[in-house]
């Protein structure tokens, strides 16, 4: 089994010459076995392997007695074992989490530190094949995407897995083999956890009465699943640059690049996004990630989506801006109107948008989204931008007559919170734009205009050119 192990490392490239390894023992089988063949290849790949164990506090005197048995097994192979007891039930307390997911999370927090006190050390875990398979059910039975359906990856950062090629059976007679005596967990019998039903009652049912090889098939479907997502990754991240933009804590999304894009690329932007705000895409869902996709490609400029995680998107005129809750500006007018500057960029903090002025000696091309343009001999200089005042009117561009600027914000069906944060663009004359909505009458372009103002307005502080 040692040479399938290293077949194994070696076609993932999960060891190089030469690598500091610390690998996670419980003292069950999978993670004696992950110890003693790791260390009957030191030689062979010239490695430095440590153990780290973690002491969860969940079993008393038990799991004590656990961190005691890995420590003598480590002191009889002459290995360094790092230990640690973490009052992982005051934790779930505390944090309402459940106690597999605690135990996870305050584990890996341990293993990251040990790691990075040894400097650029890989973290070896015991997982096998059957745990695989039952990863990949698990997420089947909770409705995953192809992200959570390729299971757990040879490699994760710096987290390898040198077993998942090895099976449960295969753990087990390496361990008579070798005379390997592992504690046993008996909170692994229990059926209150969703894992742990799958392991002694779903699977075994499978195997008996559809299909025997089913663990091979869910690996294969992971393996399988698993490349076509890394395929998705790669071809999202050789977009990223074009489409996605990085201001500070926000990320602001092209619309336009975001619709061209096949909607698995769609989707996995999306989760990247959503990844690189909050570290995770825990407690995101399915059905977060389809909203997100709609609201981004059809929802009405100022509409807010409020994500788990205290995550926020608002849409823009062009782009998504996707930020935490305590970033999100207040719903409220502008204090005082902004003269706009012509040509050049002006930004409305209240608003948090950049009005772009360009002007053309003859008629632009293809036009932006949200973009205006005026004849300048019709203007009446300087222009400001404010928010919506009582009495306001305005000719509405191919409509006869004035309107009331609020029973057009009630034709247009836009709504109330909406209407306090539109920019109203005006010159000396009155208004000549409600920014996103509709031109007036007044200043539009003619077959004779021989110098034209354009008008764009970007989500952000921006500074176009």
């Amino acid at each position: 089994m040692l040479k399938k192990i290293e077949a194994w490392i070696d076609q993932y490239r999960l060891i190089q010459e030469g690598d500091s390894i610390l690998a996670a023992c419980s003292g069950g089988p999978d993670s004696l076995v992950l110890v003693h063949s790791l260390q009957a290849l030191c030689s062979k790949y010239n490695i430095r392997l440590a153990v780290a164990h973690v002491d969860h506090m969940f079993r008393g005197k038990d799991s004590a007695a656990d961190a005691d048995f890995v420590a003598e097994f480590c002191r009889r192979l002459g290995l360094v074992c790092y230990q640690k007891a973490i009052n992982v039930p005051e934790y779930i307390r505390a944090g309402g989490h459940s106690p597999q997911e605690a135990a996870r999370e305050l584990r890996y927090q341990y293993l990251q530190e040990v790691a990075a006190n040894l400097g650029q050390t890989k973290i070896a875990t015991g997982h096998h094949r059957d745990d695989q398979a039952e990863t990949v059910l698990m997420h089947l039975l909770r409705g995953s995407g192809s992200a959570g359906i390729r299971g757990m990856r040879p490699a994760n950062g710096n987290i390898i897995r040198p077993l998942l090629g090895i099976s449960r059976a295969e753990i087990e007679q390496y361990c008579r083999e070798h005379q390997l005596t592992a504690r046993l967990d008996h909170s692994n019998l229990k059926t209150d956890y969703l894992r742990n039903r799958i392991r002694l009652k779903l699977l075994p049912e499978l195997e008996q009465h559809y299909n025997q090889a089913v663990k091979e098939a869910l690996c294969r479907t992971a393996e399988v699943v698993g490349c076509e997502y890394d395929f998705i990754q790669q071809s999202v991240q050789a977009v990223w640059s074009e489409i996605v933009r990085e201001e500070q804590d926000k990320l602001f999304i092209e619309k336009s690049g975001l619709a061209n894009l096949h909607l698995a690329q769609q989707r996995e932007m999306l989760r990247q996004a959503i990844e690189k705000k909050q570290g995770s895409t825990r407690g995101i869902t399915f059905k977060h990630v389809e909203k997100f996709i709609e609201m981004a490609l059809s929802g009405q400029v100022g509409t807010i989506y409020e994500l788990p995680g205290g995550l926020v998107v608002r849409i823009g005129y062009d782009e998504v801006e996707l930020s935490s809750v305590r970033q999100l500006p207040a719903v409220q007018g502008i204090a005082k109107p902004y003269p706009i500057a012509i040509p050049g960029n002006t930004y409305v903090p209240e608003l948090d948008i950049t009005i772009l002025a360009e002007l053309h000696s003859t008629a632009p091309g293809k036009l932006p989204a949200h973009t205006a343009v005026f004849d300048c001999t019709q203007l009446v200089p300087p222009l400001y931008v404010r928010t919506r005042q009582d009495g306001d009117r305005f000719r509405p561009k191919g409509l006869k007559g004035s309107k009331k600027l609020k029973d057009f914000f009630i034709d247009a069906k836009i709504p109330r919170e909406k209407r306090e944060i539109t920019p109203i663009i005006y010159d000396g004359k009155g208004i000549l734009w409600v920014g996103g909505y509709r031109q007036a009458e007044r200043g539009d372009v003619m077959m004779n205009t021989q110098q034209f103002l354009q008008l764009t307005l970007y989500m952000g502080r921006t500074n176009h050119a």
